[in-house]
């Protein structure tokens, strides 16, 4: 952030993050207006989840103990479509920051069958539940004008209007 703030433009209209991913960069500048996307829909049914119901959120996510029997029983959640399809929206977010605090160096990845299969960390006091950031985030996500999406880039970058900023920051390429 320290790098990149000083080449951003002074005044930014709608900004775009086609890879959001953790969206720091988003989240430093806060920017009034954007279109936030990423290809990963669980990831931006999170997001939307934060903005809508974040109570609900945060009191899902306090069931969530840091144990390795749990998490593997919540990592399956989506071995079973039907099942899986029964939850609600506030499980399958609560699901997705559970896992990631949980599991194996915060890192999200899936099978080939697409089914979440980084192992369990084992951290002795992962930060499950952070109330004040989710508060926070949940705030500044109904104050601005901020369109969701979840599709290819492609697309994303062409429907911006003209003079918006993109900040492109590409997933990357696993290296083995």
């Amino acid at each position: 952030l320290e790098v990149l703030t000083p080449l951003l433009p002074r005044r930014i209209t709608t900004y775009c993050e086609p890879f959001l991913g953790g969206g720091a960069l988003l989240f430093w500048k806060q920017p009034k207006t954007a279109v936030i996307n990423d290809i990963n829909g669980d990831l931006m049914r999170t997001y939307q989840v934060i903005r809508d119901d974040v109570e609900s959120l945060i009191t899902e996510l306090k069931k969530h103990p840091n144990e390795a029997k749990h998490f593997y029983e919540v990592r399956n959640w989506d071995r079973d479509p039907d099942q899986y399809a029964m939850r609600t929206e506030v499980e399958k977010a609560a699901r997705l920051l559970y896992l990631n605090k949980t599991c194996y160096n915060g890192l999200f990845r899936v099978n080939k069958a697409g089914h979440f299969n980084t192992p369990f960390g084992a951290y002795k006091n992962p930060s499950i539940v952070n109330e004040q950031t989710l508060r926070a985030v949940s705030k500044y996500f109904q104050r601005a004008n901020i369109t969701f999406s979840c599709q290819d880039y492609q697309r994303v970058l062409a429907t911006l209007p003209r003079g918006s900023f993109v900040y492109l920051d590409p997933p990357y390429d696993p290296v083995s």
